[in-house]
């Protein structure tokens, strides 16, 4: 029998809708001026609060920060999951090809998003792991199942080549046991295969790109393929 989940009174759907009010207000600044410029008092005054009634909602510039890192991995843990949910019948290399296209539109359409959670930290701001390491570990977890489905059905080889040192093999088993329950090679793929197209798109939204390419259409697709092609061939 299903549970129904407890009704908001009104005194706490005001509450939420004050929180995600504030949140709005903190993406429109990020997208505006960077994280590091993030300004409590810049927010409250553009939605008509004073600082004192902002900080009922979020005690800190930390408490603030870290809810919105946690709803930006969210988000693109959801982006990455539908992706996944919608190919899962399909070969590994179309899903994991596809994981990308939608990891690159996920950036492009929330690059406040894509910057707060992979850019440069900000200054003062020690991430809470203890919140935030599980919901950053789950927005890999697509691209985890899609390399172990390569490993399942014969087309990638394991160990990894060349092997893990044993400091490198105890960081990666840890990180496994505490979040995602895989081989270690596996975790090891999945955040290199991560880190190339986060970094791709670091130089895009930066405008960094060289000036003979129009935009990163064409790069990100080839490294998608070279991604494919080395598991393939490992």
């Amino acid at each position: 029998m299903n549970e129904k989940k407890p009704t908001l009174g009104r005194r706490e759907r005001l509450q939420q809708m004050t929180k995600e009010e504030i949140k709005q207000a903190a993406w429109i600044q990020i997208h505006a001026n960077g994280a590091s410029a993030l300004s409590l008092r810049g927010i409250a005054s553009s939605l008509g609060l004073s600082a004192p009634a902002l900080y009922r909602y979020f005690p800190s510039k930390q408490e603030l920060v870290t809810a919105l890192i946690l709803d930006a991995f969210d988000s693109l843990r959801l982006a990455l999951d539908a992706t996944a949910q919608r190919l899962q019948s399909l070969p590994w290399q179309t899903r994991l090809r596809e994981l990308g296209l939608t990891y690159r539109r996920w950036a492009l359409e929330q690059p406040a998003a894509f910057r707060l959670i992979f850019g440069e930290p900000i200054n003062e701001y020690e991430a809470p792991w203890e919140q935030t390491m599980q919901i950053a570990g789950a927005s890999l977890t697509a691209l985890i199942r899609t390399i172990n489905d390569a490993r399942a059905c014969g087309d990638l080889q394991l160990p990894v080549h060349p092997t893990a040192s044993p400091e490198l093999l105890a960081a990666l088993q840890a990180w496994s046991d505490a979040i995602h329950h895989v081989h270690p090679d596996i975790l090891y793929l999945a955040f290199t295969i991560a880190t190339r197209v986060q970094g791709l798109m670091m130089v895009e939204l930066g405008h960094q790109l060289p000036p003979f390419f129009p935009n990163g259409d064409e790069l990100f697709g080839r490294e998608l393929e070279r991604i494919v092609f080395e598991l393939e061939n490992r």
